[in-house]
């Protein structure tokens, strides 16, 4: 049975619909758009977006009667929808359109629901970090949408465009045990810039607990940063490097490595699948013998479930 995800787009609405992208490609719709409703959805442009393992995704996305006398209408409108020729994305094989004709009545004002279902199976694409990557370019579902049941609703003249992004299996997602030091140059504790550093002597004591990556590429991750609660993101690269980011929200400027040991540097472990990751900043206070403000980091990913999962 295939696995089915429902996804609910809510966009936010056109503040003045006559002065949208939407009436730029289409001059006499442009004239018809003045004294006539539209039928439209609140966003023109949308991204439909699932992991490719198969599971197949259902969007419901708003559409809605606007214009200058809808609070006059009484009659049903029926709506159509139709994939233009210049759609890059094939149907069936990639999406479904659940809802090729919807009902807008007054008594619901004249709103309702397109449905769109994206199929993963058999569309992965491109791992991150490829040259198929790079030359990639996600289909694009371009839609015409046409109205009847009042001559004074019209059909939406631009339509939208849905770019179907299909994102790969990720690899490193899921829930790690990590160790973590944590070393302070004034909170306690042994620090890397002093002669004789005790690496099982951090501030605070090892650490241990649990975080969960998750999914945002195919390789990359998010998490929290640290022992805060900033997010942060983990990339894995293809030659097992780390790329690491972390949220405006934390002020500090963050580094990879140790400032005082170059050997460790931040790395995917293939054999073990564990995560190294060696990361710093500088803060306020400095160390009183070395002048060091480093805060920093040593974290040890091991991952609690089976490969390939």
């Amino acid at each position: 049975m295939k696995n089915i995800k429902y996804i609910i787009l809510i966009f936010i609405s056109f503040a003045m619909i006559s002065s949208c992208d939407l009436f730029k490609e289409d001059e006499t719709f442009v004239e018809n758009a003045k004294t006539k409703n539209v039928v439209t959805f609140d966003r023109i442009n949308s991204n439909l977006t699932g992991l490719a393992d198969g599971s197949e995704y259902l969007f419901e996305v708003p559409i809605k009667v606007v214009g200058p006398t809808v609070a006059d209408l009484t009659n049903d409108i029926t709506v159509t929808f139709t994939a233009k020729e210049s759609s890059t994305a094939v149907n069936e094989s990639m999406y479904r359109i659940e809802t090729p004709t919807v009902t807008l009545t007054k008594s619901n004002n004249y709103f309702g629901v397109f449905k769109i279902t994206l199929v993963t199976e058999g569309n992965t694409p491109p791992m991150d970090g490829t040259p198929e990557f790079d030359a990639y370019v996600a289909p694009v579902l371009n839609l015409s949408i046409d109205a009847s049941g009042d001559e004074n609703v019209i059909g939406s003249g631009k339509g939208a465009s849905m770019t179907l992004n299909f994102t790969p299996p990720n690899p490193y997602a899921g829930l790690y045990d990590v160790e973590m030091r944590y070393f302070h140059p004034t909170a306690g504790g042994s620090h890397p810039s002093v002669t004789g550093f005790d690496p099982d002597d951090p501030y605070g004591g090892v650490r241990n607990y649990q975080k969960t990556l998750t999914a945002v590429t195919g390789r990359k991750c998010e998490t929290t940063f640290a022992v805060w609660d900033h997010l942060c993101w983990i990339t894995c690269n293809a030659d097992n490097s780390i790329a690491y980011t972390v949220a405006d929200t934390w002020s500090l400027a963050v580094s990879l490595g140790n400032p005082f040991d170059a050997t460790q540097v931040s790395h995917f472990d293939p054999a073990t699948r564990k995560i190294y990751l060696y990361y710093n900043y500088s803060g306020g206070s400095s160390h009183p013998v070395t002048g060091s403000p480093h805060r920093i980091f040593w974290e040890v990913f091991t991952p609690t479930f089976p490969a390939g999962k």
